[in-house]
């Protein structure tokens, strides 16, 4: 299992997101599932191929239940590249969940996959159903007879600001970074207090190359701001560095007199950028942008 793996599971695995990913996809942000409801399903299953044994492991599972009954299971499968055989793969995870069940003596529950794409460059357009893997090469007069297998796929950085609405946990952060990353435009989201910072930040790392991200100081800032105001805004962090505006805000200072080499040049740009926003100065930074002199002016009188 690759470390990347590893990371985007981690966030998504507390309860509190996981049930919050949940609501908002399915139920419109109403809160059916409390996160006490939950439980840590098995997310390793096994099967047979020619004559041997494998396993498969879910990115994320867990079962809802009340009362000690299991209601339902929920698994998350985390894709950052359109995978054309994901209708397979789906339906040999909840195949394996639902042989489980046999012959136990408790209700059959349902077994509900929601798959999460992470990509921002395209949506996931093909293959969402195991219909489409076979395109034209079935019979029409077959295909009654054949059983259909459909994907809960969720293009989260297309989600419309009704759909982020519904968020509430640090997972609405991530879609919200996603739909910036393909817009290249950083709204202006609201605060919110941040649970799960390092969890967060890593899982932003491990779906983006963004040069944002690779910073250190990024979980210093969030907790250096929510002590002060007891929240964040995100887009206060991004707006510093973003696209276009991080590269030309670097190129601006090193040119205004930064002599002490590039590097040092975007360490104080940034120290600069990150203490202007956690005094709420956002005004300051966007005509830094903009107006040269005020930059130099900006950058002398700051003591690190």
């Amino acid at each position: 299992m690759g470390t990347q793996d590893v990371t985007e599971k981690i966030l998504e695995a507390y309860d509190d997101v996981f049930a919050d990913i949940v609501n908002a996809l399915l139920f419109r942000g109403k809160q059916i599932i409390n996160p006490a409801d939950l439980t840590d399903a098995q997310n390793v299953s096994t099967y047979k191929l020619d004559d041997s044994i494998k396993w498969q492991e879910r990115d994320v599972s867990k079962y809802w239940q009340k009362n000690k009954m299991k209601i339902s299971c929920f698994g998350f499968e985390n894709q950052t590249k359109v995978d054309y055989a994901m209708p397979i793969r789906t339906m040999n995870y909840d195949a394996a969940e639902y042989y489980k069940q046999i012959g136990t003596t408790e209700p059959y529950y349902p077994v509900i996959t929601l798959v999460l794409y992470f990509g921002t460059k395209q949506k996931w357009t093909k293959k969402k159903s195991l219909f489409d893997l076979f395109e034209d090469s079935v019979s029409k007069e077959l295909l009654p007879y054949i059983n259909d297998y459909k994907l809960n796929i969720f293009d989260l950085a297309w989600l419309t600001d009704e759909e982020i609405s519904y968020f509430k946990s640090d997972f609405k952060l991530v879609v919200e970074y996603l739909r910036a990353e393909r817009t290249g435009n950083v709204e202006d989201w609201d605060e919110q207090k941040v649970e799960h910072i390092h969890e967060l930040i890593n899982l932003l790392r491990s779906i983006s190359d963004n040069e944002i991200l690779k910073r250190t100081e990024i979980e210093d800032f969030i907790i250096q701001t929510q002590q002060k105001t007891g929240g964040v805004k995100m887009s206060g962090l991004f707006q510093t560095y973003w696209n276009k505006g991080h590269d030309e805000g670097i190129a601006l200072g090193v040119q205004q007199g930064i002599s002490q080499g590039r590097t040092e040049g975007i360490n104080s740009m940034t120290a600069l950028m990150s203490s202007l926003y956690a005094q709420g100065r956002d005004e300051d930074v966007k005509r830094a942008f903009t107006d040269s002199a005020y930059l130099q002016e900006l950058l002398a009188n700051y003591k690190g």
